[in-house]
């Protein structure tokens, strides 16, 4: 069963960031950028895990989230970004995918393609001290 990571029993003040992948190597790639960037990082596997985390962690500041991650029907790309963006409007949002661009995403939110890069990564923390 999925279950939140509890939160770090004493933030260092990094900015909180949330990753989303369901393959292992794409999720910790990108935990790791994100890492480097300069962010405290938590991961989630599915649809489920992100969600529960999202309402655990009012902290948060900043979520990745795979396009192609089906929150309810499978096939339906960036159903769980769409998600994200209207329970919490207050996150800064980033759709990653492998294939093309979205082409419409909900205000605010950013596509990259995978893999994030370093840059990508030190933009989104820049964003957020603005």
């Amino acid at each position: 069963m999925d279950l939140p990571v509890p939160p770090a029993p004493n933030g260092d003040g990094r900015p909180l960031a949330l990753v989303v992948e369901s393959e292992t190597a794409a999720r910790i790639e990108t935990a790791d950028r994100l890492a480097e960037a300069g962010f405290e990082v938590l991961e989630a596997w599915s649809a489920q895990s992100a969600l529960l985390q999202i309402e655990r962690h009012a902290g948060l500041r900043l979520v990745v989230v795979d396009a192609d991650l089906p929150l309810i029907l499978p096939g339906a790309r960036f159903a769980l970004t769409c998600e994200i963006a209207r329970r919490r409007p207050d996150l800064v949002l980033i759709a990653l995918s492998a294939g093309l661009s979205p082409g419409t995403l909900p205000a605010g939110v950013r596509f990259a393609a995978k893999p994030l890069t370093p840059a990508f990564a030190r933009e989104a923390l820049a964003q957020l001290c603005m």
